[in-house]
C-alpha cells in the first residue's frame, strides 16, 4: 500500500491482532482464506467510502491497488498464493494495514457501520497471528539466505531471476526490517531497510516533510546497528532537500565521518554474534545450503556408476507394468521410482488431507511432540486401511521394498508452506531413544517420500554429506534405508527438506520400522555401520 509516511506510522503500532484459530505460514493450504477475508473487509470498506466522501480519495487508491492485486490472483489463485512474496504482503496487509485503514475512520461520525462490522469479522473470519507474521518473516530471510537472493530483487518479485508476482512496497520492505530488528536479527535488518529507502526515495511525496522526518527516524536504526554507510547516505539525502531546515543533522553528519574514518565497527550488527553451539554457525548447516543452491554435487565419477532400469518389483506390479527405477546414490543405497502414483490420486491425497492438516511436530526426549523452527510445515496422518488410495500407497511399498508393511507407521501427508522447510535430521532414532511407549519397539529401517506435487522453485530434498540434491517430481517415490544391515544408524543418510522457493510441496511420508524384516535384509556376519561413524557428531 503507498500509504503516506505520516498516516504509515499509525501501522507500526498496530501489530497485534486477536488470535486466528489457525495458522497460516507454515501451510499453503490455508492461504485461500485470508484471502477471502481480505475480500470480506475490503467489501465493509467499500460500503464505508460510499457512505462518506471526505476521505474517499485516499481510501480508494488503497481499495485499488488490492483490487489490482486480486485480479492479478484471480488469473491463478493456487499460482499467486504459492509465492512467498505475495503471501508475505497478503498477511502484511491483514495483520498490520487493515488497522491503519480502521483507523483513519475512528473520528469520522458515520464510523460505527464500518467498525462494528470490522469487528464482528475479526471474531469470524481468519486473521494471521503475530505468529504467522514473524513466521513469514523467517521465511523470507530463511530463502535469502539459502539461496543467496538479492534483497532488491527479492522485493520486486524475482526469484533466481524470474519474474513471479508483485513488487513490495517501500512500507513492506521497512515493517519486513523492523521486524527483523525486533527479532535481534540485525545484519538481516540492514538490507530491508536501505531496500525501504531506496524505494520511497522513488516516490513522488520522497521530498516532502513527513518523508524526510520518516528518513531521520530510519537514520537512528542504521547509527543503532553501526550500519554507519548507510546512515550517513540519508543524512546527505535529508540535507540536500532541506539544508537550511536540517541543520541540527550536520554535527550527526561529521560524527558519522568520523566513525567511518577511523574504521570503527561497533552497533548491534557487530555485538551480537552467533552462539558457539548454534547449528546455523557449523559447516555441516553451511553445506546443506550449498546442496540446496546446487553449489556441492556428486561427482562425475560417482554418477557414473548409476543406472536406470525398469525393476518389476517384489511380486507381481500393482497395474502388471515394471517400475521405472533411478539410481540416485549406491552407498547408501537411494533411488527415485518414476511415475509410481498418477496426477489424479496426487490430488486426491491432498484433498483427503487438506481438511485435518495440522502443525507439524518434532520429537524431543525433553519436550515430547512439540512445534519447532527448524520444521515449518503442516501435516496429518492415517491409517492404511482408511482409504483405497492410501492402502495403494501401502501396497506398492511392500512391492518395491519388500518390506513387510504390517510394521509402518501411519502415512503421513504434508504440506509446506511460505518458505516451508525442515532442516537436515536422521530420520532413525538415537540410541538413547525410548521405545517403550510406542507402538514399533524398533528402529525405522527405512523411509519412502511420495511426492504429490511439483514445486517450481526449491523444496528439493537434500543429502548434505552425499552431497545429493532430489527435486520434486510429481507421482515418484524416494526410497533409502536409514540403518545399516547391523540396525546401527547410518549417519550419511542426513537429510532437509530445502526451503520451497516458487510453489506448494505435497509429499506422503513411509517409515517402515526394523521387526520383522530380517527376511529381506539379513544381517551380515560382522558389522558394517563404521563406514558412516565419521558423520555421527
Amino acid at each position: 500500500m503507498n500509504m503516506m509516511p505520516g498516516i504509515y506510522l499509525l501501522v507500526l503500532a498496530a501489530l497485534q491482532i486477536p488470535a486466528s484459530k489457525a495458522e497460516f505460514f507454515s501451510s499453503t493450504s490455508g492461504l485461500g482464506q485470508l484471502l477471502r477475508t481480505e475480500v470480506i473487509v475490503l467489501k465493509e470498506l467499500q460500503t464505508y467510502v460510499n457512505e462518506i466522501r471526505e476521505h474517499a480519495d485516499l481510501l480508494q487508491r488503497e481499495i485499488n491497488e488490492i483490487r489490482a492485486e486480486h485480479l492479478t490472483a484471480a488469473k491463478s489463485i493456487e499460482s499467486y498464493l504459492n509465492n512467498p512474496v505475495n503471501a508475505f504482503r497478503l498477511i502484511k496487509r491483514l495483520h498490520t494495514d487493515w488497522e491503519t485503514l480502521e483507523g483513519t475512520v475512528e473520528s469520522e461520525h458515520s464510523r460505527t457501520n464500518f467498525l462494528e462490522a470490522m469487528a464482528g469479522h475479526r471474531q469470524n473470519l481468519s486473521f494471521p497471528t503475530m505468529e504467522d507474521f514473524v513466521g513469514t518473516t523467517l521465511a523470507m530471510t530463511r530463502l535469502q539466505q539459502t539461496y543467496k537472493l538479492d534483497v532488491a530483487e527479492l522485493s520486486s518479485g524475482m526469484l533466481n531471476g524470474v519474474k513471479y508476482g508483485s513488487a513490495m512496497s517501500w512500507q513492506d520492505c521497512f515493517v519486513l526490517g523492523q521486524h527483523l530488528y525486533s527479532m535481534n536479527d540485525f545484519n538481516n535488518t540492514v538490507p530491508w531497510l536501505e531496500q525501504s529507502m531506496r524505494l520511497l526515495a522513488q516516490q513522488s511525496y520522497s521530498d516532502e516533510p513527513v518523508s524526510l522526518d520518516f528518513m531521520e527516524a530510519v537514520i537512528g536504526y542504521h547509527e543503532s546497528l553501526g550500519d554507519y554507510q548507510n546512515a550517513l547516505n540519508l543524512i546527505n539525502h535529508v540535507l540536500d532537500v532541506e539544508p537550511e531546515q536540517r541543520l541540527h543533522l550536520l554535527e550527526k553528519r561529521a560524527h558519522l565521518e568520523q566513525l567511518i574514518s577511523d574504521g570503527v565497527k561497533r552497533g548491534l550488527m557487530h555485538e551480537v554474534a552467533r552462539r558457539p553451539e548454534d547449528y546455523h554457525a557449523t559447516q555441516d548447516y553451511l553445506i546443506y545450503q550449498q546442496v540446496c543452491r546446487e553449489e556441492l554435487m556428486p561427482t562425475a565419477a560417482a554418477q557414473r556408476e548409476l543406472r536406470c532400469r525398469y525393476f518389476s518389483g517384489h511380486g507381481r506390479s500393482l497395474n502388471y507394468l515394471a517400475y521405472k527405477l533411478e539410481e540416485l546414490h549406491r552407498d547408501p543405497y537411494i533411488i527415485q521410482l518414476h511415475e509410481v502414483i498418477g496426477a489424479h490420486e496426487s490430488v486426491q491425497l491432498q484433498h483427503l488431507a487438506r481438511p485435518v492438516l495440522q502443525r507439524s511436530e518434532v520429537y524431543s526426549p525433553t519436550n515430547g511432540s512439540t512445534a519447532a523452527t527448524f520444521r515449518t510445515s503442516q501435516g496429518t496422518v492415517f491409517e492404511y486401511d482408511e482409504h483405497p488410495i492410501i492402502e495403494k500407497l501401502s501396497q506398492h511399498m511392500t512391492l518395491i521394498s519388500g518390506l513387510d508393511m504390517g510394521f509402518a507407521e501411519p502415512l503421513q501427508i504434508a504440506n509446506y508452506g511460505i518458505g516451508g522447510h525442515y532442516e537436515p535430521h536422521m530420520d532413525s532414532f538415537p540410541e538413547s531413544f525410548d521405545y517403550s511407549l510406542q507402538r514399533f519397539k524398533t528402529n525405522r529401517i527405512a523411509t519412502g517420500i511420495f511426492y504429490l506435487s511439483n514445486v517450481e522453485a526449491g523444496g528439493a530434498t537434500a543429502f548434505p554429506f552425499l552431497p545429493l540434491l532430489v527435486k520434486p517430481e510429481q507421482g515418484s517415490l524416494l526410497f533409502w534405508y536409514n540403518l545399516h544391515r547391523s540396525g546401527d544408524a547410518d549417519y550419511r543418510t542426513k537429510h532437509a527438506g530445502c526451503p520451497v522457493l516458487q510453489g506448494s510441496k505435497w509429499i506422503a511420508n513411509v517409515w517402515i520400522r526394523l521387526s520383522h524384516q530380517d527376511h529381506v535384509r539379513p544381517c551380515q556376519l560382522q558389522r558394517d555401520h563404521e563406514v558412516s561413524l565419521q558423520y555421527k557428531d
